[in-house]
């Protein structure tokens, strides 16, 4: 399985997660602040949106 870092966008700490091979993640919580972000309106997921990978599942769409 495909491994990315992703940066949350309230507090900017980076972890590693893991990504699906044929979904989206819609949402994931920070281990930083605790927060649950939020795939944008725009976006697959909030790998696409917050990591510099895409997801498999963004080319599904």
């Amino acid at each position: 399985m495909l491994v990315t870092k992703i940066r949350c966008p309230m507090c900017g700490h980076v972890q590693e997660i893991e990504v699906p091979e044929n979904a989206c993640l819609p949402f994931y919580k920070c281990n930083g602040c605790g927060e649950l972000i939020q795939t944008p309106t725009d976006t697959c997921c909030v790998i696409c949106a917050y990591s510099e990978t895409k997801c498999p599942a963004s080319s599904l769409r």
